[in-house]
């Protein structure tokens, strides 16, 4: 797979693995950081926010390669988009 079309949770060390998609028609965004590994499995920080102002955010704890299969699938058929940050 091309670098460009890796997700950026791919691309990353978990350090700096971020990266955001936002949808337009649900008028949310979402973030997706790479989150402390443990001695088992790597995990990933899934948080979904509404695009303007108020509402509680909806966050997940995902292991890596589900985030990354979540990733892929909702630019494919979820109408969500890359973004830059939002918050």
């Amino acid at each position: 797979m091309p670098n460009k079309d890796r997700p950026l949770v791919d691309r990353h060390t978990p350090k700096d693995g971020e990266g955001w998609l936002l949808s337009t028609e649900q008028q949310k965004v979402c973030r997706f950081r790479n989150d402390v590994p443990t001695a088992h499995a790597k995990w990933v920080v899934v948080e979904t926010r509404p695009l303007r102002g108020s509402g509680q955010p909806v966050v997940r704890r995902m292991l890596r390669h589900n985030a990354i299969e979540a990733w892929e699938t909702m630019q494919k058929s979820g109408g969500w988009k890359r973004c830059p940050p939002r918050w």
